[in-house]
């Protein structure tokens, strides 16, 4: 008996699957996933599989879960402490690691954002909605740093969060590389961009 069927019989086969599945994201590009296919990884019939999972989506929201918690628990590990640097070199450290996560793992990456309507899932809405936090919190302290009102926070870490996703999935859908003279927006300098516009920012509160 292997070593998945013997974690099954042990009551473990959720997070056998769930480790299964990142597993068969992490030999792929795109977020396809066959249920066989890691039911035959498990050790274990389809039937087993959906003792545990309602569906094949409720599984595929569990990972894409997973994902965003794996992102969080990247920035907890390599994100210098708030104080120990400018707050809005953080923010953009905090955007660089993020790009890398993205491009470190696609297939998991695409799941994280183009499953279902995460709505549906309430593990998967809770785990992005934490990870948007933590966005929220890096993005309002360089606002509070820059002087600005604390209104623009959200708006900080949508634009943020945009920009770090929008340049993700144009890079993986080679979409960057058919611009005439190739794509010179390199990972590492995406980040940059995070900079808050202060001066057109406190523009735009006189203005109101």
């Amino acid at each position: 008996m292997n070593s998945t069927s013997n974690s099954y019989h042990h009551g473990n086969l959720r997070e056998t699957l769930i480790a299964a599945t990142i597993a068969q994201l992490a030999r792929q590009n795109d977020a396809n996933v066959s249920l066989r296919e890691l039911a035959r990884a498990a050790g274990v019939s389809i039937a087993a599989v959906y003792r545990h999972f309602a569906s094949k989506e409720a599984l595929l929201a569990e990972v894409a879960a997973a994902g965003f918690d794996a992102l969080r628990s990247k920035w907890d590990a390599q994100l210098p402490p708030e104080g120990s640097l400018p707050s809005a070199e953080r923010f953009q450290l905090l955007g660089q690691q993020y790009i890398e996560f993205a491009l470190a793992a696609p297939a998991h990456y695409r799941l994280m954002f183009e499953h279902q309507d995460i709505r549906q899932f309430p593990v998967l809405l809770a785990a992005a909605h934490t990870c948007f936090a933590y966005v929220l919190q890096t993005a309002g302290a360089a606002v509070r740093e820059a002087g600005l009102d604390m209104r623009w926070e959200r708006a900080a870490a949508s634009a943020g969060w945009s920009l770090g996703h929008g340049y993700v999935m144009l890079l993986l859908s080679g979409r960057l590389e058919m611009i005439d003279g190739g794509n010179e927006l390199s990972p590492a300098l995406v980040p940059r961009f995070f900079q808050l516009p202060v001066e057109a920012l406190l523009r735009q509160e006189h203005a109101a």
